[in-house]
């Protein structure tokens, strides 16, 4: 294995190896990847009202901060402010490969789950003996299995990263929640009252209730104001080529359909002064993705300005499946989908399963079936006040699932944890 950061490696190492000498105590943990928005300073974004709060209540805390080994997401900022995991994520990877040696096939969810148990029990007894916390906060239930075993009493919150549906591995499964969320005893926090009823209406086992699921809202800073209505004919393109797609015939499958698809349309692009953007996604790697070039002028790529300047300058959206269609429609950015791929594909069940009847997007018509379709949905939103009404619509439609971080609400909910946790 190349690891291709060894300054935050010795870090992390120091850190983890004083912990089985030294204690440590803190209110509240968070723990993150570097794949998420990042500030200026490299800050994690969605987590920085959470860690204000905390200051603001005086409450100790420790941010562990993960990352790639490899540096195939070399592109994320670290934050200064966040202590490397890196140690222990060396160790898992170790420990993994040593329980899967003689397993030649791919791991059941129930064996891969136990593995994670022995594994976490490991990793406890070797360095998180002294190890205290009644708070941890995690993005994508960052290694909640072994925080569960650090502190069998302690509250363990995932809080929302991207977006919940019924059929998300991570959250509902043919009406049963994870058991990485429902053995670990999970509480969930969501950016809206949207969200929190999709869990909870959609689950047959009755995991997901009013107690354990709690509405905070989102960081809101992220995203620009609401835009006025103005069609400028910039089209934001946010694009799905990832350097972890589980299988590179996607990424080609991706770059094949948009070429196709501004090449039929670049006649009418071009003449009526349309002009797009296309945003790689934020796990794009130009060392390991196929490329997309253009050659027509009014095509360009835009991976440095902050996607919040590059939403606040575009009229119109058009994604696969990406979760930036709410980034867009919480400035009232009318959202094209693209559905033009095979039957199951990942594309269609999220445009038409999960955005247009899941979370019922008011503009069922913004979809593209064939490569034509898109020349006559630009016509459309063009004609009469059909642009003004659906920014208005998309607009009313994302409220019910962002909501503003409410920093009552969750200090509130943790310092009454705080209070009656045990250590």
């Amino acid at each position: 294995m190349i690891i291709s950061d060894w300054k935050n490696m010795i870090i992390s190492t120091r850190y983890f190896m004083k912990l089985i000498f030294i204690a440590k105590e803190y209110d509240v943990v968070f723990v993150s990847s570097v794949f998420f928005n990042r500030g200026s300073s490299g800050e994690n974004l969605l987590l920085k009202p959470m860690i204000d709060s905390c200051k603001k209540h005086n409450l100790s805390y420790v941010l562990f901060e993960d990352s790639d080994l490899k540096g195939i997401f070399d592109n994320f900022s670290r934050s200064e402010q966040a202590t490397p995991f890196d140690f222990m994520s060396l160790l898992q990877i170790i420990l993994r490969k040593c329980y899967r040696f003689r397993k030649k096939e791919p791991l059941t969810k129930e064996e891969f789950y136990q593995i994670e148990l022995k594994i976490s029990k490991i990793l406890k007894f070797l360095f998180f003996n002294r190890f205290r916390s009644k708070i941890f906060i995690t993005l994508n239930w960052n290694n909640v299995t072994l925080w569960r075993k650090v502190n069998p009493f302690a509250s363990i919150i995932d809080y929302q990263h991207g977006i919940i549906f019924d059929g998300h591995d991570g959250y509902l499964v043919d009406g049963k929640a994870p058991k990485v969320r429902s053995c670990n005893n999970l509480i969930t926090m969501v950016y809206g009252e949207s969200f929190k009823n999709i869990l909870i209406k959609n689950d047959k086992f009755n995991f997901y209730n009013n107690e354990n699921i709690i509405k905070v809202g989102i960081n809101k800073s992220i995203y620009p104001f609401r835009k006025s209505k103005i069609n400028t004919k910039k089209i934001l393109f946010t694009l799905q080529i990832t350097a972890d797609s589980p299988i590179q015939t996607v990424n080609e499958r991706y770059i094949e359909t948009i070429r196709k698809l501004m090449l039929s349309n670049a006649k009418f692009l071009d003449s009526n002064q349309y002009k797009v953007i296309f945003r790689h996604h934020p796990r794009y790697s130009s060392k390991h993705c196929p490329e997309l070039n253009f050659e027509n002028s009014f095509i360009d790529f835009d991976n440095k300005t902050p996607m919040n300047e590059l939403l606040a300058s575009a009229s119109i959206h058009i994604t696969f499946n990406s979760t930036s269609v709410f980034e867009a429609s919480i400035i009232g950015l009318p959202t094209i989908f693209i559905d033009m791929q095979e039957k199951e594909s990942l594309d269609k069940i999220f445009s038409n399963e999960i955005f247009l009847k899941q979370y019922d997007y008011p503009k069922k018509e913004l979809v593209i079936k064939n490569y034509m379709d898109l020349k006559h949905v630009l016509r459309k939103l063009e004609s009469n006040n059909n642009y003004e009404n659906s920014c208005d619509q998309v607009y009313q439609w994302a409220r019910g699932f962002y909501d503003d971080f409410a920093e009552t609400a969750f200090s509130s909910f943790i310092l009454s944890k705080i209070k009656n946790n045990k250590k």
